[in-house]
């Protein structure tokens, strides 16, 4: 009996032994980690976006843990890929959250992802800022939420008054995706430029993901607008733009800085694309900045490749929040509070800071596609 009294006993301590160790270990790793989900669609047509904000992640990870993380805390993030998709988007933030215990969340470039997140943040007092999500809906939606891509309304307007007052165009047609991307695109386009005194014709949409926009495309063909304003994913627009031409579409497009894509010119031939008009709210590769000529330098070093789109907006948005954290730790309220009356971060993209509603103040260019390239034609345009 006491043999067995003994065994029992020894059993029991070695299992206290364990919980005590593992404990400890867990403990230690909470105080030197900080974890920040990071949600991105890393697969499916909007994955270009999300690629090219994973690598800008990176390169700003490497350089905050190189020069000893947060006051001597590492920076880990764990990347969740929500395909675009909020259903999907939904499940990762809840891993996140429930299991994963992150700190901060960034990333996302699809708003109506970034739309779903909004209630769970507001409830979890969740920081979060979004490197690509641009829906107006956004802004002021959370005291938590803030971005570093411009809202859409921007790029709308800019673009619907460049159109009526320096082109001279009176009618247009509209194709757009149909989520809430393309929607809060569209609608103010429109709403501005009927403003103006121009004519919209139509306005076809199409599915995230579609591949045949013929039927649409044929649509506003009848409909004979002098251009054709065009909103969506870069590989979903490159569709658009090819099978305009196939159809014997020549008209003018005006679209949007997300076409301003290396992936785009793979999909669409140069000539088919040429002379398409955007305004650019993307990273200027030619400036002569020191802190972009530095990110320019590390990135190629680091990838051996061009940024891309959307990849300074992920680095800046990891800067920002690091800044935040190493100012004011990590209580969610202190971080808004410190964003929100944040002094002009320096940025790649150049001085920047938010508005009330979270929103960031960011030039925008109107560019034109030559020879399998966009070049600037405007570089701040005042709209």
């Amino acid at each position: 009996m006491k043999k067995m009294f003994w065994v029992l006993f020894t059993i029991f301590f070695m299992i206290l032994i364990i919980f005590i160790i593992t404990g400890i270990l867990n403990k230690g790793q909470d105080v030197d980690v900080i974890l920040i989900g990071v949600s991105l669609p890393l697969t499916g047509d909007a994955a270009v976006w999300g690629k090219s904000q994973k690598n800008g992640y990176e390169l700003a990870l490497d350089e905050i843990n190189n020069l000893n993380g947060i006051n001597g805390r590492q920076i880990k993030l764990l990347y969740g890929d929500d395909k675009g998709m909020p259903k999907e988007g939904v499940s990762i933030l809840r891993k996140f959250i429930e299991i994963d215990k992150i700190d901060a969340l960034t990333g996302v470039a699809n708003s109506s992802v970034a739309l779903a997140y909004i209630p769970i943040i507001n409830k979890e007092k969740l920081i979060f800022i979004s490197s690509g999500a641009s829906s107006p809906k956004l802004t002021g939606s959370s005291k938590y939420f803030f971005r570093t891509w411009p809202s859409d309304i921007a790029e709308a307007i800019a673009m619907a008054k460049y159109a009526k007052n320096i082109l001279g165009i009176d009618s247009i047609s509209c194709l757009y995706i149909n989520n809430d991307y393309g929607i809060g695109l569209a609608e103010p386009f429109m709403d501005e430029f009927k403003s103006l005194g121009g004519k919209i014709l139509g306005k076809e949409l199409f599915e995230q993901n579609s591949t045949d926009m013929r039927t649409q495309l044929t649509k506003i063909k009848n409909q004979n607008p002098e251009a054709i304003y065009l909103a969506g994913n870069p590989r979903e627009m490159a569709r658009c733009i090819k099978q305009s031409r196939e159809l014997g579409l020549r008209t003018q497009f005006l679209s949007i800085s997300t076409l301003n894509d290396s992936e785009v010119f793979n999909l669409v031939r140069s000539e088919d694309i040429e002379g398409t008009i955007i305004t650019d709210a993307s990273f200027d590769e030619n400036s002569n900045r020191k802190k972009a000529e530095q990110f320019i330098k590390s990135f190629y070093k680091k990838f051996n490749k061009s940024p891309g789109i959307l990849a300074n907006t992920a680095y800046d948005a990891l800067m920002i929040l690091v800044e935040a954290i190493s100012k004011v730790g990590l209580d969610s309220d202190k971080i808004a509070e410190y964003l929100h009356n944040m002094d002009a971060f320096e940025g790649v993209a150049g001085s920047m800071n938010f508005t009330q509603g979270g929103d960031i103040n960011r030039p925008i260019r109107i560019s034109i596609a030559r020879n399998g390239q966009f070049i600037v034609i405007k570089k701040d345009f005042k709209y």
